[in-house]
Formats: C-alpha cells, structure tokens, sequence
C-alpha cells in the first residue's frame, strides 16, 4: 500500500486498528521461556500467530507486527541482535499469515530503543537514526503494508525514527504516535502541540497518540489533536490506568465505557481507532461492530505555521506581530563571547538565551560563526545547550551546509532556518535539508548579482526561490522572505524599496510571511535604538511579520525626526544628527551585579555547568566553608528545582541538567570536606529488580540523590534479590533503592524486603517506579515510596532522620 492508496483508504471509512500485545501475552503466560517478547517469533511462534488471530476474528483491519522492540539496541540487551532479521521476517510473516484471511493489513511496529538521546542520554541522534533505519529496511523487506511509530516519549527519537523511515522507503505510508499523561505532556515535557509540529513538518502521513492513559483522559487530548492538525489520526487509550490488586495487575477499565469514548472520539473525526494495554479482542470487537466501514466525520480545515521546541510550540499565525527573533547569540565583534567559544564553553550563550526570552524573544536565532572553528560542532553543541534551559523555536543561522544540517539533527523541535538566496548552488544545498528535517527557512531576496535596487527585482527572486521549493516539495507557507535592511545612512533610497517589497508581498503572497533585520537600518549614526524602533514600526504597518533584533532594546520608541529620516525628508541626517549625536548612549538592558554565591545558586537551578569551578573557588576564597556550599546552597538550589518540578515549570531535562551540575559542584567540594564529614547524606544501593531491564528512571534518582550528598552504589537493572541485600550488607548501606517499571516484575521488590528482614540488614527500604503506588509499598512493607528522583531524594533524607 503506498501513500495515496492510504490517503485515499481513510477518507474513505474508519480503520478498526488491534488491541494490546503485552498484556495478552501476559494473561496467557506466553512470555515463558523468552527473554523479550519479539524472541517469540522464532522460538513459540504458535503463541504470536494466537495473539494476531484474535484480534483478526475480532475485526481489525491493521495489526501490529511483533517488532516493538526489534531493534539492535534492544536486542542486544538478551544477546539476540544477529538474529534481528529472523525476528522481525517471522513475526511480519505470521501476521501476514494471519491477515491474508481477511485482507487486514500488517504494520510494521517501531518503538524506543529503551534510553534517551544526547543531552537527555548517551545515545547520538546518528546511533538512533542508524537503529531505526536498520529495523525499518528489514520491515520494508518483510513487505509490510505501513509502519506504525509508536509509543514515543521524546521527540528527538521520534524525529530519528520517523527520518530513518523514509531513508528507507519515502512511498510508505507513515503513523506516529506519542504517549502523554492526562495534562497532555510526555515525560520529557513535550506538549501536544509541539508533537503535531514536528509530525507535520516530517511529512508523515497520519498521527496519534497510545498507551499511559485511559480513553477518558485520552479524548481530551484527541479532541485537541482534531481541532489542530489536517493529518488523519489515530486513538488506541489503554483500558484505564493499571492497577496492582491482590498481586495482579489489573486494568479497571471497561469494553463498554472504551467503546463509549472511542464513539466520542469518532464524532470529532478520528480516523484509526484501538487499544493499547489492558484492552483485548472484546474490545476491538465492539469497536469494529459500531464502526467498522463507517465513513469518517469531516473536521475543520486547519491552516497554522508551527515552530517548535522540545516543550513549546508556538502558531506564526496567531502570535502578535512583530514576532520578535532574538540576534545575540553571536560572536560577530564579540570577544569575550567568541573566547569562550574556541574553549567549547557556553556560559554565555546560555545567559543570552536566558535573558532574550525573558525580555519577550519569541525565537532565538543561533549563529556560531567563528573563523577558525567547527562550525558544525559548535552549532551542535550550542543547539544542545540552549533548547534545554529555555522552551522557544530556534532559528539555525549559517551559511555552511553541514552545520546547518547538524543542527537539523540536533534539534529537539521544528527549526527555522536562515537563510537561503536566490544564487542556485545555495537553493539546491539548503532546500533540501529545509525538506528533509521540516524546517520552515528564511529566503532572503539577494543572487550572484547581489542585493537588487528594486523591489520588482527582490519579487523576481522571490519568485525563483517559490519555484526551486516547490520542485523539491517544499510548501510555499514554510518559507519567510527578508527584503533586506540597508543601511540609511548610506543607501537612504533603499529603505523606501525595503517597504514596499514588503507591501507587494502582502498582496502578491499572502501565505508567505515576511521578515527583516533590523539593527542594518541604523548603521553609522547615532542614537541607534531610536532609529531601530521607529523603523520597526514602520515595516509593522507595510505588513511585516517578523524582526530579528535585541529583545532586550527598548522598542516603544517612534521619534518623529527619525520618521522624517526613514522617508527622505531629512537630506544627509542633517536634523537627526543635529538632534542626537550628542546624547549619551543609553544602556540596552542594566542587569543587576550578582555575587559569586548568587551566580552559583542559579547555576545549580538552570543546570549551567561551565562556572561551576570558578564559582566554587570565589566563594571559597570569600571564606565560605565547603559544607556550607553544600548545605545551603547546593541543596536549596535542588529544593527549589524539586518544587518546580511539582509545579510543571521544570520537566525531566531540567532536573536532570541541575542534577549534573551539582554532582559537578560536589565532586570539587567532596575532597575539601572533613573526613567524618564526607558522606553528608548517607549510603543508597540502588537496583532495578529482576525481571526489569528498565532503568532510565533509576538512572535519573541516582543522579539526584549523588545531588543531595549521597554515596550511591548503582547496582544496574535486572539485578537478583540476592546481589542487591550482599551490596547492602557490604557497604553499610543506610538505604536500598529499588525499581520497577512493569506490574509483572513489581512483586519482585517484595522478595527483596524479605530477604533483607531474613538477614537482619538494617538498611530502609524505598520503591518507585511508573507502575508503583504508595498502597503497593504499603502492602509489601517497604519503608516509603516516591513517585519521582525528587522525591526520591526527600524520601530519603526523611527515612535517614529515622535512622
């Protein structure tokens, strides 16, 4: 089946998709004898061919091959990634077994590769990309009908796979999809919105969401979705949140409340419906009973322009104009900015971020241009620094094509890039990166002949680069045109040319967008701001859109000497510099002088680790004792990060980044501690239990307890009861850690309380994990549970005052 066909198939009527794989697997104990659920394939592929005829007699119309996990990556965790393509070629062809007797059609399944990507991880967006694409050739070899991306919790990974994917077979129809919680958040703090801007720009051909939630609180995220994207869509909740009850995970849910909200889901026009965890072929056939062949409901044609960070995605249709692109991080005349550069260090850079979006940046522009350097590493690097401690769209500057395509990568969002021209060699290097990454681009309207004196000719160029785009299949709406600022002092005939592009724009391209930097204008005179400010609102009312300045100048100015300069009436700047060249020049943005033991605070909350040393040795010298840092401002520095956590101000990257930084901090401070002083804490031994090769949550809690002060002994994942109470014992640990992120390895934990209690170790005992409750903790008699690393760390501080 390839793209048409599927558009055409779903305009058509609604596609009954499958329920649950996992927990039917679970009920029928058919994960016996197997190390991974995909291993299945090759060694009981009885079992797979049942779970894939249920729910073909049931009435799905798409089942999910077994290959959630076929990746390299995964498989090689049980010693089984050479046997990747006898995996995956099995588990595609007994659902094409199955599925030949009704016509269904069989998805290839991708999912995580069970880690995070570099900043959030150690796995690079090339490893990823590489994967993904080795797990989906061999898909496309095993002739699937479609692929299914699923189950997705960090947008960067998505954007790998989903590249990966159409490396390998651009004519293949493709699904997305991302798990949230009820507030319409992943866990790595990805809204909704910024999902639907990464799917769209990456050209996939339908979205969704599945897994973490009931269709309860799914429905109102899908009703969001229908309301903002024009993309087919899937819905496949879970049967409720599971529950853990006499030693059993179960699922409250209903076959007749899921059908409820499935049915609601219908009405605001999904496209593909099913279940995740929990549900079962009694669900999947009521749905096909009530919806199977029906005609989808039409839904609202949605006309946005989206850009996109890891955590916020904004509509350049709907934002006040003009949107304003913050032009500071750049070393151009910058000398304490470009040494820190050729050092790799981005204390800067990051300040600049910090301060831009605070002063009303909407976009950041990123230019690392510094002769000499690799601007494709130092762009990387920047990029991976600045989108984790401010939540504003990006705009990749550069004129060098493999820097502006490592920033593509690196990404975690949907990018402006800037720019393009109207010289050839530049439109066919960078439309295409532009296409291949979905970032909308700026094309600025200068060629080989240089910048046109005319506004016809900047409309020529414009019309050269529209064509070029559309070639290659970029949409005429994701470019903005810059008609060029000029600086009046020198060309003063321009600026008049410089309007009325724009005017001609706005009539003649009423879908693209315009955009022009603005600090040119004023180049050579004084007073600049005022002349950069009334300028501005002159292109406003011409009808320009966006402005790359300094947020931090102050823009309310209009000055009527400078208007008269802009429009011709004043000849040389005669009046203008009569009125302005002895004024004293005004600050652009006074910020206050803060103290070493200040600038160190914030470093820990905003995870900044490039002056964490320095810092340390100024309070140092200032006499400030080591555990005084520690105590009172590492420590209050993590509380007020844990609050904003609870709060939704902070997500999982930003803990993490503060937890870096501290274990920075302490890992200078620890050797200037007093002996009987260095274990400020306490000791922690921390496990994911046997069974439970999940460890990203655990990985993360000892990082934030080694932040509290604590020694943390990480004894790794799938690790026995036995190993995890001889550790304990060994080390005198006042604490042992234990995690678990599935209901069928959460009993586990109970085997290591009793053994502890069998031989008398003294250490406490805290759980967590996604499927761990307090009620559970209570039950097995563990000494406290915490929901998340922040916690963890509270937890374990109470239960050593206990101590």
């Amino acid at each position: 089946m390839n793209k048409l066909e599927f558009k055409k198939l779903l305009n058509e009527k609604i596609l009954i998709l499958d329920g649950a794989t996992g927990t039917e697997l679970q009920k029928y104990n058919f994960l016996e004898g197997v190390s991974t659920p995909e291993e299945l394939n090759i060694k009981f592929p009885e079992r797979i061919k049942q779970i894939y005829s249920s729910y073909i007699d049931a009435g799905s119309d798409v089942i999910l091959a077994n290959t959630f996990g076929a990746n390299k990556l995964k498989l090689a965790q049980y010693n089984l990634e050479n046997k990747i393509e006898d995996i995956i070629h099995a588990g595609v062809n007994i659902a094409k077994e199955e599925a030949s007797r009704t016509g269904a059609f069989v998805a290839g399944d991708i999912s995580s590769l069970g880690g995070y990507l570099y900043p959030l991880g150690n796995i690079s967006f090339d490893t990823a990309y590489e994967t993904f694409k080795q797990q989906a050739q061999i898909l496309i070899d095993s002739k699937v009908d479609l692929i299914i991306i699923e189950t997705m919790t960090e947008i960067k990974e998505l954007k790998a796979a989903v590249l990966a994917v159409k490396e390998v077979c651009e004519d293949i129809p493709v699904i997305t999809q991302m798990t949230f919680t009820s507030e319409g958040v992943s866990v790595t703090g990805t809204d909704v919105l910024s999902f639907i801007a990464m799917a769209e720009s990456l050209g996939v051909d339908g979205l969704g969401m599945n897994c973490s939630v009931g269709p309860k609180d799914l429905l109102k995220l899908a009703k969001f979705v229908s309301e903002n994207t024009n993309l087919p869509i899937s819905f496949k909740p879970n049967a409720g949140m599971p529950q853990f009850i006499n030693r059993k995970t179960v699922f409250p849910g209903t076959p007749e409340e899921f059908l409820n909200y499935s049915l609601q889901a219908y009405n605001y026009g999904i496209n593909m419906l099913g279940g995740c965890c929990g549900t079962t072929p009694e669900y999947i056939k009521l749905l096909s009973e009530n919806l199977k062949n029906k005609s989808p409901v039409k839904r609202k044609f949605v006309k946005h322009h989206l850009l996109s960070s890891r955590t916020r995605a904004i509509d350049l249709n709907l934002l006040q104009k003009p949107i304003k692109i913050g032009e500071r991080i750049n070393p151009t005349g910058r000398k304490i900015l470009q040494a820190e550069l050729s050092q790799n260090v981005f204390g800067l850079v990051k300040s600049e971020a910090r301060t831009q979006v605070q002063n009303g940046a909407d976009i950041l522009d990123v230019n690392m241009g510094l002769p000499g350097a690799d601007e494709a590493k130092l762009i990387t690097n920047a990029v991976n620094e600045i989108q984790e401690i401010v939540n504003v769209p990006l705009s990749l500057d550069s004129s060098f094509v493999d820097a502006l395509e490592a920033a593509c990568k690196n990404c975690a969002g949907k990018p402006l890039i800037n720019s393009v021209n109207g010289e050839t060699e530049k439109l066919q290097k960078i439309l295409p990166i532009a296409k291949k990454y979905g970032a909308s681009i700026i094309g600025l309207t200068v060629d080989e002949k240089g910048i046109p004196k005319t506004w016809q000719e900047r409309m020529h160029i414009v019309e050269k680069i529209l064509f070029y785009a559309s070639k290659i299949g970029v949409r005429r709406t994701e470019i903005i045109f810059d008609f060029l600022t000029l600086s009046v002092s020198s060309s003063p005939e321009q600026v008049a040319e410089t309007l009325q592009a724009i005017r001609q724009a706005k009539m003649q391209l009423w879908d693209c967008k315009t955009i022009l930097g603005i600090s040119n204008i004023s180049f050579g005179l004084p007073s600049r701001q005022t002349i950069n400010s009334t300028f501005l609102k002159m292109a406003v009312e011409a009808g320009l859109d966006m402005a790359i300045c300094n947020p931090n100048a102050d823009w309310t100015i209009d000055d009527e000497y400078a208007r008269n300069l802009l429009t011709g009436k004043d000849e040389n700047a005669k009046k203008y510099i009569e009125k302005y060249s002895g004024v004293a020049k005004k600050p652009i943005a006074e910020n206050k002088i803060l103290s070493p033991k200040e600038k160190f605070f914030n470093s820990i909350i905003n995870g900044d680790k490039d002056y964490i040393k320095p810092l340390i040795e100024e309070i140092l010298k200032e006499g400030v004792e080591p555990l005084t840092i520690s105590n009172e401002l590492i420590l209050k520095a993590l509380n007020i990060v844990g609050e904003k956590f609870n709060s939704k101000e902070y997500f999982l990257p930003q803990v993490i980044m503060s937890a870096e930084a501290s274990q920075l901090a302490f890992s200078y401070i620890k050797p200037l501690l007093k002996k009987e002083k260095q274990s400020v804490a306490g000791k922690v031994v921390m496990a994911t239990v046997q069974g439970d090769v999940h460890d990203i949550g655990k990985n993360i809690v000892c990082a934030v307890l080694e932040s509290f002060g604590f020694e943390v002994v990480d004894l790794g994942k799938n690790v026995d009861k036995e190993t995890i109470v001889a550790k304990a014992k060994e080390i005198g640990a006042d604490i042992i850690g234990l995690s678990a992120l599935m209901t069928t390895t959460m009993v586990e934990m109970e085997n290591v309380i009793n053994l502890k209690k069998a031989l008398n170790i003294n250490a406490k005992i805290m759980v967590g994990g996604a499927p761990v409750t307090k009620t559970f903790a209570d039950s097995i008699g563990a000494d406290g549970y915490a929901k998340d690393a922040i916690d963890a760390a509270k937890l374990a501080k109470e239960l050593i005052k206990k101590q």
